[in-house]
């Protein structure tokens, strides 16, 4: 008599694929334009208008870009709200349009987004004085939208994690315009005209527009055309390239009251369109970008120092920033920092088995997946290919490059781009502590302490 194996098997988990969807491009004098046919996706369809930005004044730039982002909100939905849902999300350097319409309404909504912010552009001589025009950025509008940031920053500006964010991009940028955030203090001078000089100042050809809906490619290409506004007349503004690394290390802003300590660390990394990006990448999610992380691993689960401590990857303009966000309990906020250090080096140093680095490439390449499978993701994941630099072919190598990663591959990324530049930013804590960094004032006003209840 024979008896059946009683052995038991290891499940294995299928990994992870990525295909890049196929799309159709279209070069216009107005910038490019792509169209992706996405098949069961219902009667709707999804756009993205990428408005490259080139900083003006540094110190001014970030409170800037949130007016026009909710000028452009407040227009855009005037010109288009009955058919479809409008949205302007403001980076340091873009603004992202956002509509959602039927795929028979799609022609109608960009003919009106692009014609809303077509006169835009009108010339305003250097020495000319008085207040703009009126239109998109007229008077009336501009105050309305300086009202609306306001009422925000005043509920925000203070608060832990809004002075940790612009410590940590003053650190890391310097005295460039990324190093800065929007301040109430700014607004008072943002004008319609700095408005209109702002959007016009980056080239033409960097614009860039994205439609996903329902084909066929052409179709969607020939509604979404459009979209892109006609070309400004403004003179296109020198941009200044971030600082490789800005002198000045971490400081502790001492905030009393603030229940953790706020743990804000990176650098300025190379970009999307960089050779060591997908390396990168793969480092820091190992790092801390997902809940399998090393930073999971010892400050969550092994020390119980802090609940959601993340390590991520900022694209902005040609490069990026690298951010390490950890809020710790006060108590083990020296020892949180050593532990960082630790994992770092020993990421550096290669010292990780094959799986971690199996399991962090097929997170990678399935979050990718993931991020595809709707219709919003997928114009999302192509409007930032598009506004890194790369074009839409760089999605279909994606998983190659990721898979043909080696271990010493993403420790030399981690060991050129983290490690040996070292890492800068803040630390925003009650008080001053043993093995903490040194104490620098806080910006502007001393916050009354936080209540603890």
């Amino acid at each position: 008599m024979t008896t059946a194996s009683t052995t038991p098997t290891t499940p294995t988990t299928p990994a992870p694929h990525f295909t890049a969807p196929a799309h159709r491009r279209l070069e216009l004098d107005r910038g490019t334009l792509v169209a992706v046919d996405r098949a069961g996706t219902g009667d709707l369809a999804e756009a993205r208008l990428l408005l490259p930005l080139v900083p003006g004044p540094a110190a001014a730039h970030a409170t800037e870009v949130d007016v026009a982002a909710e000028a452009l909100r407040e227009a855009l939905e005037e010109a288009a709200g009955a058919l479809a849902v409008v949205r302007a999300e403001a980076r340091p350097d873009r603004i992202v349009v956002s509509a959602r319409s039927f795929t028979g309404d799609l022609a109608e909504v960009c003919a009106r987004i692009g014609a809303a912010l077509a006169p835009e552009y009108p010339e305003y001589p250097e020495e000319s004085e008085g207040p703009a025009p009126g239109g998109l950025f007229g008077a009336e509008r501009v105050d309305r939208a300086r009202s609306a940031v306001a009422a925000r920053l005043s509920a925000a500006e203070r608060h832990p994690t809004v002075v940790a964010r612009a410590g940590f991009l003053s650190a890391v940028y310097g005295t460039h315009a990324y190093g800065h955030t929007a301040t109430a203090a700014r607004l008072p001078g943002v004008t319609g005209r700095a408005l209109a000089a702002l959007l016009a100042g980056a080239p033409v050809p960097a614009r860039r527009a994205v439609v996903v809906g329902r084909g066929p490619a052409g179709e969607l290409l020939d509604a979404a055309r459009p979209l892109l506004p006609a070309p400004p007349r403004l003179a296109p503004r020198a941009a200044a390239a971030p600082q490789d690394r800005p002198a000045g290390g971490t400081a502790t802003l001492v905030s009393p009251g603030v229940p953790q300590t706020l743990i804000r660390l990176g650098g300025h990394v190379p970009g999307r369109v960089h050779p060591d990006y997908p390396a990168l990448q793969v480092a820091v999610l190992m790092l801390g970008g997902y809940f399998g992380s090393r930073l999971t691993a010892v400050l969550r689960e092994r020390e119980g120092l802090s609940y959601a401590p993340r390590a991520v990857l900022d694209p902005l303009g040609g490069s990026a920033a690298f951010t390490l966000e950890a809020d710790v309990r006060s108590d083990g906020a020296a020892r949180a920092l050593v532990l960082i250090d630790e994992e770092l080096e020993r990421l550096a140093a290669g010292a990780f088995a094959p799986a971690e680095l199996l399991g962090a490439q097929n997170f990678t390449v399935g979050s990718m997946a993931m991020a595809c499978s709707s219709r919003s993701g997928l114009a999302s994941v192509f409007a930032g290919t598009l506004v890194s630099g790369l074009s839409p072919q760089w999605l279909g190598g994606y998983e190659e490059r990721v898979r043909a990663l080696s271990a010493a591959d993403v420790a030399r990324a981690a060991r050129t781009y983290l490690l040996e530049p070292g890492l800068t930013g803040v630390l925003v804590a009650p008080a001053p502590a043993e093995g903490l960094p040194p104490v620098r004032p806080l910006p502007g006003p001393t916050p009354a302490p936080l209540p603890l209840s």
